[in-house]
């Protein structure tokens, strides 16, 4: 053939959404705080702080916080005002963003509240576990944005245990601590579920720590893995007093020396597969070091006031003496990945191509999980097979930031007509988004003219092939292509018997087979020199 199409690969996107990865949780009692802008001022130093801290290579702003001692104030624009809405304001002014809410249960003092980013997640429900004495737990169904699959789902105790240390207290917080797990029970098996907030537990030995950790659907574990506490060994991960005496109010002193603020997980936040704990107890993330931290503890406090001495501190002084006057306690911050997002990116498949062409086209699949580091999500583990009309496939994993791998998908072309077929792509990460991607293709098959004189191969015999025969007079005739089922040629050059073939077939596949009198004027003229040209010479 003299003539043929050609056309563009371009890249497309296919089936994709966008989602946050990675999220940092805290929880935090904030002792009926801020109240004035001195607090608010610490508020804005600890959680600067808190953003700015690097673990695992992962800086972020929080995006969920449960805080306990909360308060309602005057009643402001058709709502309470609030210390978790003065928390949210600050937030928001702090990190030039407007997308801190608060959700609170109830007016008065020592409540429980959220507050949450959502431009990262998305509050789905809150329940009171229970509204009796001796104190309620609010549970928080967090979906993380752009995520849709239950896997992805974060249900949040944010609790306030009952506080002393007589048989009486123990009794009450062994209550509430059953009617969490009564709570978390009925969710089911294979739930992520995090037990947080200030349970004032005296120690790893007391019944109400027992029945969170005993056996059952929402069995609660210790990301840390600390055996007894609490003691010196554990020093750096007491959160309970800031302060060695009392500094007028209202929070208590005695130092540093309680591990009363926890962030508790089910199982399924340690597998290391979607959404899970990033820590070296998760399955598989052994090499990280633990982002739980009890904020601004460097193990140097023990008994003693958490700004007792700045010398080798991992938070400078403005931070330490933030956190001594603006609470009693410390808070407890962890990082959590999140799971893949799947991503498929393939070249445009033209509309028709031709009998016994070779063709196929690239297709590439990456973890698209908008990370600030490699280990923010979970790995994307897939699979892609061609059906139908399609061929090829493969399977891998990859991890987040990667530039993905490319496979190589072929399209039949072996007989003419209409064909058909899609490429599937599976994920079999845990929650991972877009986790099923079908690409359908839809082509046609045309087959290579049966007639001859048709030298451009677009189904007809016209001036086009008319011009292509007279500029290559004299030159090679092309090969056979793959499935012609039209004349073999008659000659190794283009000559006479070319033209007369061209002649007989005039108007092939056209509107009209009768020459317009300026082309029969042409192909009289073509027919009467090229046969002057091809006659023999007299000597």
């Amino acid at each position: 053939m003299i003539g043929r199409y050609a056309f563009f690969l371009v890249a497309a996107l296919a089936f994709t959404s966008s989602a946050f990865a990675q999220l940092r949780v805290v929880t935090y009692n904030t002792l009926d705080k801020p109240f004035d802008a001195t607090d608010e001022t610490e508020l804005r130093t600890i959680f600067g702080a808190i953003a700015t801290t690097p673990v695992n290579g992962i800086a972020k702003r929080p995006d969920i916080i449960g805080l306990q001692e909360q308060r309602t104030f005057t009643f402001v624009g058709g709502d309470f005002d609030s210390t978790g809405r003065r928390i949210a304001d600050e937030l928001n002014d702090l990190f030039g963003v407007s997308t801190y809410q608060v959700r609170r249960v109830g007016t008065g003092a020592d409540l429980l509240m959220y507050v949450y980013d959502t431009s990262t997640v998305s509050l789905v429900a809150t329940q009171q576990v229970f509204s009796t004495a001796p104190r309620a737990t609010l549970r928080g169904q967090f979906q993380p944005v752009g995520y849709t699959s239950p896997d992805a789902t974060l249900y949040t105790y944010n609790s306030h245990f009952k506080a002393g240390s007589t048989g009486s207290d123990q009794s009450d917080r062994n209550a509430e601590a059953t009617a969490i797990r009564n709570n978390s029970n009925s969710l089911g098996s294979q739930v992520n579920a995090l037990y947080m907030g200030d349970m004032n537990i005296g120690s790893s030995f007391e019944a109400a720590y027992t029945t969170l950790r005993a056996a059952g659907n929402g069995q609660a574990f210790d990301p840390l893995g600390l055996s007894s506490w609490p003691n010196v060994t554990v020093a750096s991960h007491l959160t309970q007093s800031t302060r060695s005496g009392s500094i007028g109010d209202g929070g208590a002193g005695g130092g540093m020396d309680d591990r009363f603020d926890l962030q508790l997980t089910t199982d399924d936040l340690l597998d290391g597969e979607g959404l899970s704990y990033l820590g070296p107890t998760s399955i598989g993330l052994s090499g990280l070091e633990h982002s739980m931290k009890a904020f601004g503890n460097d193990g140097v406090s023990y008994n003693q006031s958490i700004n007792n001495t700045f010398v080798g501190r991992s938070q400078p002084a403005s931070v330490l003496n933030a956190l001594f006057n603006f609470s009693d306690h410390l808070p407890v911050v962890a990082d959590y990945q999140l799971p893949a997002v799947m991503e498929v990116l393939h070249d445009t498949i033209p509309a028709t191509l031709q009998l016994g062409e070779s063709f196929s086209f690239d297709l590439t699949v990456r973890n698209a999980a908008d990370v600030v580091a490699v280990l923010g999500a979970d790995e994307l583990d897939y699979a892609l097979a061609g059906t139908g009309a399609a061929s090829g496939g493969g399977a891998g994993f990859e991890l987040a930031l990667s530039p993905g791998s490319t496979y190589s998908i072929s399209l039949d072309t072996s007989s003419p007509g209409a064909k058909t077929g899609s490429v599937v792509v599976s994920s079999t990460s845990q929650g991972a988004e877009n986790a099923l991607t079908v690409i359908p293709l839809a082509y046609e098959v045309i087959g290579v003219p049966v007639v001859a004189g048709d030298f451009s191969g677009d189904g007809r015999v016209d001036n086009e092939d008319l011009n292509l025969l007279l500029v290559n007079w004299g030159g090679p005739v092309p090969p056979v292509p793959a499935g012609w089922t039209g004349d073999q040629p008659l000659g190794s050059e283009i000559d006479n018997d070319e033209l007369n073939r061209l002649l007989l077939n005039w108007g092939f596949g056209t509107a009209t087979s009768i020459p317009e009198p300026a082309t029969g004027l042409l192909l009289a003229l073509a027919a009467c020199a090229l046969a002057g040209r091809a006659a023999p010479q007299r000597t």
